[in-house]
């Protein structure tokens, strides 16, 4: 009983850091997708977000 308790525990715990990690590389990639739009490596029409003040 002791063990199945821990069991679903531990699969709760994996699935909520596999999801804060889902998250955290999430906005990494978006926050990375806006400096290569002003970089100029990365054509503003196809960026997920829109990127704000792009020519200047």
């Amino acid at each position: 009983m002791l063990r199945t308790v821990a069991n679903i525990i531990a699969a709760i715990a994996v699935m909520f850091l596999a999801f804060l990690g889902m998250v955290k590389v999430g906005g990494w990639y978006l926050d990375a997708e806006e400096r290569q739009v002003r970089d100029g490596v990365k054509d503003p029409r196809t960026a997920i977000l829109p990127v704000i003040d792009v020519i200047r």
